[in-house]
Order: C-alpha cells, then structure tokens, then sequence
C-alpha cells in the first residue's frame, strides 16, 4: 500500500473534493499518477483534461524514454501531438480555453497547471534559447557565485552566510576545453529558456484573467515540485544509445525535439542555490523549494515568510478558500484516509507565524535517502555513498541551513530522539526500503 504507482482509492481526490464543493476542474500537464483509464485525472475528478502519461515531452510528442511518441490524455481518451507541440504553450492554450468555454455558466473554477518546464530533456524552440546565448559562459561556479550574493541582497539568506566551498564542482570550469565549455553553457541555455518560457506563458493566463474579470478574485499558488536535477540519464542506456542515431547532439541541434540532453550535477549546484546537495536526496537542495502566492483580497504583496510547508498542506489550504470541508473517514461509500497536512491560509494571510506545531514530526524518503525534521532538527540519512559509510548526519536548520555542520557526534541524544521519530514516521506511512 502507497506503492501502487497511482494515486489509490483510500483517499478523496482533490479534484473530486473541488467538484463537490461547486467548482469547475481543470487539469492540464503532467498526471504521472495512472495510467489506465479508472486512475487518469478524468475518472479522478478533473472535468476538463490534457495531461502527459510520463510527464516529460516537450517538443513534438516524443517520449522522455526515447524516440517515440509520447502519450496523452485527452479527457478520457489516449491521444499523440504532431512536431508542432510545445508543451508549455500548448498546455497553456488548452487551460485557457477550458475555463473559457465553461465561463458563462458563473461556476469558480480550480485550475491544476502541472507544467513540465524545465524538466529533462531539456528542450526548446531555436527563438528561446537564442535569447540567453552567452550568458552562461562564465561557467557554473561563476552563476553560483553571483546568486548567492544576489539573494544575500535580497535578505534571502542571512548577511552572515557563506558559500559553499567549489571543491563540489567536478570538473573545475577552467579545466574544460573550449568546446566543453560551449557544450555546458548551452545547456544551461536551454534550461533557462525554458524558465522564461514558462514565465511568459503564466503571463498569458495572468493577462487572460485580468481580460476577463477575474485576476482579482483568483488564488494563485506556484510551487515547484522538487530540487535541482543533478542526475544525466542521457549518459545511461537505452538514451545513450539513440545519440548519433535518433538523437543528435551536436552543438547547434541541442535544445531540439532531436536531442536529449541533461544539465548535470554541476549546474545542478548552481540552482540549487544556497543550499547543499539535490533532488531525491533529503537536504534541503532536494525537498526546499520555492513557493509564492498572489490573492489580492486577501495577501499583502511583498511579504514572506520562513514557516514550514508541506505538499500535503495544499488540499486542506484549497479546500478552506473553497470554504469546503474534507468527508472524514469515508468518501462515496468507501473509506478514505484523513489528510496529514494543515491549511497555510493563517500563514499566508499574515495571521500566525507557523502552520505546523514545533514538535510535529515531518519526514521524506525516496531511493533510499531519507530525513526526518521536528522543529529546527533535522535528521539526514544520505544514501549516495558506498553503504559501510552511510550513517545519520544531524543539523540544526535553523542556525545551519545549508547543512553543513553535522552535530551528530556532539548531539547523540537528538540522534536517537529523532531516530526514534523516524522510525514513528515510517511506521505510520507505511515505508517500504
């Protein structure tokens, strides 16, 4: 249980919740939880849908797997696109032309925009990814470099805070060669053109909203959904073997529907910034991510706030501006289980500090890697070296949030006190290493 690869039945969907509560749903992007018709995000609630299968085509349908065509979901039917796709304008124009067509019946609407961008592979039109050429040509240590000290300006990170060393960056940016060095700047490129293509297409449904009425009545959340990919799957079979056949990877074909490439861990360190390490990992490069609101009537713009969050605390905080409550133990005659998270609207409306009680216990696995947190301690089990040298590493996040100084040796009660809570959480959620 929790490993069926779809999203079960013991639970009431957010959509259907939605739906209950008198709104009109709409999904569009990556679903990545069934496959079949009885799990897609149709039977799941969604009255509207276009959603990708494995959730990471971008230019002309093809499959992130390989050279050939990805799979869709059109409301409850399978469908491919034609070399013309551009996942990130095209899902786009199918949002907005939902809530369109359903407009004159007065309904709220709740819109699900699981864009794919900048997911691997990275891929975007010629247009995009000129715009960025040469930006990058300073290398990864220099980006880090600069953003660090750009979000120490903007009170991100406290003035007190250093980078991390760039021993981490392997291989240095000056022992590359000329042609390595314009083949890791592109694809940089590529990934940042893809971010402004997502940032102009959510200003398209900006300037619908506004069209129409509606920007100063809608809630809007963007989050992203995990840390910086630090992985190359297009060094890895059966990817690596379609270079040079299905896939070229020349300079001047990377960023085209005909390559598939990955930025690596190197890049990966400057995204990730400031913090130290990568997705699927449990330090804060892999689970912290950025979030931000807008709701006119309601948020202050221009504020922020350090409480902690969960993805699990965004069907309760949707459900409350819906003014809508969960069914409790049983939904549609079968019994569901009660969501773990709490609504953020008191932190988001300025009215408390924190969501989440400081003793609560809140945990992370995947892979192997996992973490526990309860209050400013935070447990890491780092599952990246070779096995006799993995062991827990404690911090205190509050003081330490790049996690570099491990106070487990120092701190052996707090060790076991949150081993102790891991071993609570894992228990309680059913974990399967």
């Amino acid at each position: 249980p929790g490993y069926e690869g779809y999203l079960n039945f013991r639970v009431a969907s957010l959509a259907d919740l939605m739906t209950d509560a008198g709104y009109n749903t709409y999904m569009v992007g990556k679903w990545h939880l069934g496959d079949t018709v009885e799990t897609g995000p149709h039977a799941r609630g969604f009255r509207r849908v276009f959603a990708s299968f494995d959730g990471a085509a971008h230019l002309g349908g093809w499959d992130w797997r390989g050279p050939e065509p990805s799979k869709y979901w059109d409301n409850s039917n399978v469908v491919t696109v034609g070399d013309d796709w551009y996942t990130t304008r095209d899902y786009t124009k199918k949002m907005l032309g939902y809530i369109e067509q359903d407009r004159a019946d007065g309904k709220p609407f709740f819109a699900y925009m699981a864009y794919t961008a900048p997911h691997w592979p990275l891929q975007a039109p010629k247009e995009s990814i000129a715009k960025f050429k040469g930006w990058y040509d300073d290398g990864y240590e220099a980006l880090y470099a600069k953003r660090f000290a750009r979000q120490k300006a903007l009170g991100l990170v406290p003035k007190d805070a250093a980078p991390i060393d760039n021993a981490r960056f392997n291989p240095r940016w000056n022992s590359l060669t000329a042609e390595q060095k314009a083949i890791e700047s592109r694809r940089m490129e590529i990934y940042a053109a893809m971010v402004s293509d997502l940032d102009i297409y959510v200003g398209e449904v900006i300037t619908y909203l506004k069209k129409t009425g509606q920007f100063d009545n809608t809630f809007i959340m963007f989050m992203s959904d995990n840390g910086a990919e630090s992985g190359r799957r297009d060094l890895q079979a059966p990817i690596r073997d379609q270079i040079g056949k299905a896939y070229d990877h020349s300079l001047e074909s990377l960023g085209s529907a005909r390559s598939y490439v990955m930025y690596g861990p190197n890049w990966a360190s400057a995204s990730a910034t400031p913090f130290n390490r990568h997705k699927f990992t449990g330090f804060e490069g892999g689970i912290r991510v950025p979030a931000f609101v807008h709701f006119p009537k309601k948020v202050n713009p221009g504020r922020s706030s350090d409480a902690v969050g969960t993805v699990m605390d965004l069907l309760p905080t949707f459900l409350a501006l819906a003014g809508a409550e969960h069914p409790g133990d049983s939904y549609r005659g079968r019994p569901v289980l009660r969501p773990q998270g709490v609504s953020l609207l008191p932190v988001i409306y300025g009215q408390a500090q924190s969501a989440h009680p400081q003793d609560e216990i809140l945990g992370w696995e995947l892979f192997g890697h996992r973490s526990v947190r309860q209050g400013d301690w935070k447990l890491v089990w780092d599952a990246a070296p070779p096995p006799a040298q993995r062991k827990w590493a404690l911090f205190d996040v509050g003081g330490d949030f790049q996690e570099l100084r491990d106070l487990s040796n120092s701190n052996p009660q707090q060790v076991s006190k949150l081993q102790a809570a891991w071993d609570t959480y894992a228990q309680r959620n059913g974990v399967v290493f």
